[in-house]
């Protein structure tokens, strides 16, 4: 989310906003991504008529603009646009979304608030829709440093175990000491295990890289699971 505002006292009156001509206080771009995160396609028919799928803004809110940066596929039709009776909602519709498929939406907004709330209800999808906040963006380097640390953690623990079992290891330590060291091995082994499988099951799972936008540092994801 990228704020301009003129809010300053010293500022107030020698700044001023324009978006296509018009005087705004407050320009705000928020980027979201909306995706299908379950393993079933979900088909844009399945909206309810009275309930549809939107972002809804503050009261006070005017969208001044929505864009969709990025589709999985164009197939999916996805559209994103201002609802025409509350200037502060915009509403998506789509044909279809296979699992991974979703769209990046650019929208330029007159709001302070970080996020709009997600509403709307789809046919046969009793969890909702789902608002996972603010993710960090794809970098290649932080997956990196992640797996390099367990990979030393789980080194090290076997190492310590593998010396305090082994004849020669560690010998000139006393019998406690080394069975202190073998459980320091186990306890680094079993701990970084359990890590990595808390990482897999139940970690935030990543939108599509296909969505992803360089340089932008807040992407807000909103998922569907069926």
């Amino acid at each position: 989310m990228r704020i301009i505002e003129k809010d300053e006292k010293a500022l107030r009156d020698k700044l001023e906003i324009l978006f296509e001509g018009k005087s705004i206080t407050r320009l705000t771009a928020t980027y979201i991504i909306f995706w299908n995160a379950g393993k079933a396609t979900l088909y844009g028919k399945d909206i309810t008529f009275a309930d549809p799928l939107r972002l809804k803004f503050s009261e006070n809110t005017e969208v001044l603009r929505v864009r969709v940066l990025k589709v999985s596929r164009t197939t999916n039709e996805f559209i994103a646009k201002i609802n025409s009776s509350s200037q502060n909602e915009v509403i998506f519709s789509f044909d279809y979304l296979d699992p991974g498929d979703g769209a990046t939406i650019e929208i330029l907004h007159t709001a302070r608030e970080r996020y709009p709330k997600v509403q709307g209800t789809i046919r046969s999808i009793p969890k909702g829709v789902l608002d996972w906040g603010l993710i960090p963006p794809y970098r290649s380097s932080t997956f990196k440093v992640e797996i390099f640390f367990y990979i030393v953690f789980l080194l090290l623990g076997v190492f310590l175990i593998a010396s305090g079992l082994s004849a020669s290891g560690l010998s000139f330590f006393p019998p406690l000491v080394k069975w202190m060291i073998i459980g320091i091995g186990i306890y680094i082994v079993l701990s970084t295990s359990i890590s990595i499988l808390r990482n897999l099951l139940f970690g935030r799972r990543r939108y599509p890289k296909v969505l992803a936008i360089e340089d932008i540092e807040d992407l807000a994801t909103v998922n569907i699971e069926k």
